[in-house]
């Protein structure tokens, strides 16, 4: 969504424009971080109907985007060639209209006197705090094109974990998806012209024959009414899980799931080791950088873990007491931090830390693909067989009448 605001400058002065964020809270958060000392104003803008409104994700600037001109600016930055100019170049080198936006709106307000993290800020969607935060540092240090590749290396990884699950779980869903409609169409397309043959020849249809022609012609009877349930399910499902209560229900019974329940924790710990070590590389201190771990945490179990640990660290207990005490902290990451909080050396630390828990997540995946391929293999059997036999054995009963 697109907002209007009127805003207060750390020089005093009053500035308009526009920011697109998913929601007001964000607008105000993005606005915040990028310098304005007071938002005056912040209206919704109503936007016409477009398919970048309907289909977002295949219109915005993607992940690889990002990385992409994050590597061409810290390249061109490197060359010597000014910020301003570096933007430009990039913007007149792009074709898509999402990202050229993006570019016009930086340029804009670097030329309005804006550092580049406060632009950034403005699109949060498109750039994380947590890549906003890194440009803060490398501004305030004079590093920015290191600062630029650290993001960009930062990026690559969260992008090749989550590619890699996804791949991962591509074949049991498309397996599922393909049994599940296959079944349908064998039940109520097939099936039933066959039972209306069967009947014809006065064959007696055995049992499984019966119950499949009962469940198909239930479904063909009653399908807007049952597409109207499961529709109306769908629903109370997701405003169910709305519910913070529920929500944290639902995300303590995940991280008990076998298997999945590890993957989910490690790969939470792999993302905070990772994004702390890269914000402390940036010159970060540990406070808010375990602020932007909460943000990025979609698990409210895990989200409570790290607030604990904050409000302790701030206390002066470290970053090792507090999460020694919390038994979904694994005692390798403990020992570790102990270790790093000991030498100085807690960014090198952390960053072995993620890739050691990367590897690990990896293998886990592996482990739960294997688990699952065999109990779908049966499964998809069984029903397939079941449906078979229901077809193919009433004709036996037609060949022993016609004898």
């Amino acid at each position: 969504m697109v907002y209007k605001y009127r805003a207060y400058t750390t020089d005093k002065k009053i500035v308009e424009g526009k920011i697109d964020v998913a929601s007001e809270s964000l607008a105000e958060g993005a606005l915040y971080r990028a310098g304005y000392q007071q938002v005056l104003s912040l209206e919704e803008v109503t936007p016409g109907i477009s398919l970048e409104k309907i289909i977002p994700s295949f219109f915005g600037v993607k992940t690889r985007e990002v990385i992409d001109i994050s590597n061409q600016l810290a390249t061109l930055l490197q060359s010597g060639i000014t910020l301003l100019t570096s933007l430009k170049l990039l913007e007149g080198q792009t074709s898509k209209k999402a990202m050229k936006k993006v570019f016009s709106s930086l340029i804009e307000d670097i030329q309005g006197g804006a550092s580049l993290s406060q632009a950034l800020a403005r699109y949060p969607q498109v750039f994380s705090n947590t890549y906003c935060q890194v440009i803060k540092a490398s501004e305030q240090a004079g590093t920015l094109e290191l600062g630029m590749r650290q993001a960009s290396v930062y990026l690559e990884k969260r992008a090749a974990a989550q590619q890699k699950f996804t791949r991962a779980m591509m074949y049991p869903t498309f397996v599922m998806i393909m049994a599940v409609a296959v079944s349908i169409l064998l039940v109520i397309v097939a099936l039933p012209p066959m039972v209306d043959l069967f009947n014809s020849f006065d064959a007696e249809l055995p049992w499984t024959t019966r119950m499949l022609t009962v469940v198909a012609n239930f479904i063909l009877d009653n399908r807007l009414t049952l597409l109207g349930v499961i529709v109306a399910l769908v629903f109370i499902i997701y405003a169910l899980l709305k519910l913070p209560s529920l929500q944290l229900a639902k995300d303590k019974l995940v991280l008990r799931l076998p298997v999945i329940g590890n993957i989910i924790i490690e790969r939470s710990m792999a993302m905070f080791c990772q994004t702390a070590s890269m914000l402390l590389k940036a010159g970060l201190r540990l406070p808010p950088i375990i602020d932007i771990v909460i943000q990025t945490n979609r698990n409210k179990v895990l989200r409570q873990l790290f607030t604990l640990v904050r409000e302790r660290l701030v206390q002066g207990e470290g970053l090792s007491q507090p999460m020694s005490q919390n038994k979904l902290v694994p005692p390798l990451l403990v020992e570790m931090i102990m270790v790093g909080e000991k030498t100085g050396a807690m960014d090198n630390t952390l960053g072995s830390l993620a890739d050691f828990y990367e590897n690990k997540i990896d293998r886990r995946i592996d482990m739960l693909l294997s688990m699952i391929e065999p109990v779908l293999t049966v499964l998809v059997g069984g029903v397939v067989i079941f449906i078979a036999l229901s077809m193919i054995t009433p004709l036996y009963s037609i060949l022993k009448s016609m004898h």
